[in-house]
């Protein structure tokens, strides 16, 4: 009999001692894990095996626009930092025209015979045969600079240099042929002969030009209309220019 009051009194003792769960009592939200993230859909499972099974590649996914581009290897980069650089005409460009064929279509341009900067270049010409001074000319004068690519010779630069210091002599040589240049008046000038086409190739020349012989430095002397001869003149983007103010084929 004892025993069975001990074991009893064991029993509820034991029972007080473990704590009871509350009706409520659930686990942790962020405890339980996510079915979703868990395990993939079903069809995308299957859809994974038949893939493997059957061996063909998955389908490429979109790239992120976000993504930086891969870097170019050598090659590539030489040949990107060249077009860049280069300055080389976009593919089916036309090619640039040359300057000697630029030079050529814009001197086919007859210059006017009469204009204010034709007669202001003629009277300093004027200037110079009354002063002895060949330098005041020098307007009139054909320029080294297109000389030097219009003329086909071995060394333009240098047939330059002795065509002009012959036009210097010209002048100096005019300035003698009068005692005394005093009360000398400038009038105007001339273009001679009808200027005529001189296509590239003709007198040794690259660029083709307009010419003209013998035109007029109208002057006035004594009171009297007089003329000084101007043996060559030839155009140039516009303008008349002299190459040969005496007969250069007596020297």
């Amino acid at each position: 009999m004892m025993k069975q009051v001990i074991a009893g009194a064991l029993a509820v003792i034991a029972g007080c001692a473990a704590p009871t769960p509350a009706p409520d009592a659930r686990p942790a939200e962020s405890a339980r894990p996510s079915s979703a993230a868990a395990a993939p859909p079903a069809s995308a499972t299957a859809a994974a095996s038949a893939l493997a099974s059957s061996g063909a590649a998955p389908a490429p996914q979109p790239e992120d626009a976000s993504a930086p581009a891969p870097p170019l290897d050598g090659g590539a980069r030489a040949a990107d930092e060249a077009a860049a650089t280069d300055g080389a005409p976009p593919p089916g460009a036309p090619p640039a025209a040359s300057a000697d064929a630029t030079a050529i279509a814009t001197n086919k341009i007859l210059p006017p015979l009469e204009s204010e900067e034709l007669t202001a270049r003629a009277r300093a010409l004027f200037d110079a045969i009354v002063k002895n001074e060949p330098a005041l000319a020098d307007p009139f004068w054909f320029p080294k600079e297109p000389f030097i690519p219009l003329k086909d010779v071995k060394d333009p630069g240098k047939y330059w240099d002795n065509l002009h210091a012959a036009y210097a002599n010209d002048v100096k040589a005019m300035h003698r042929k009068r005692k005394s240049w005093e009360g000398a008046r400038f009038v105007g000038f001339e273009v001679g002969s009808r200027p005529k086409w001189v296509p590239p190739g003709d007198e040794v020349n690259k660029i083709g030009y307009y010419r003209s012989f013998h035109g007029k430095l109208k002057v006035e002397l004594d009171g009297k209309p007089a003329s000084v001869d101007v043996h060559t003149i030839i155009s140039w983007q516009g303008r008349w220019y002299i190459t040969h103010l005496g007969d250069f084929k007596k020297r």
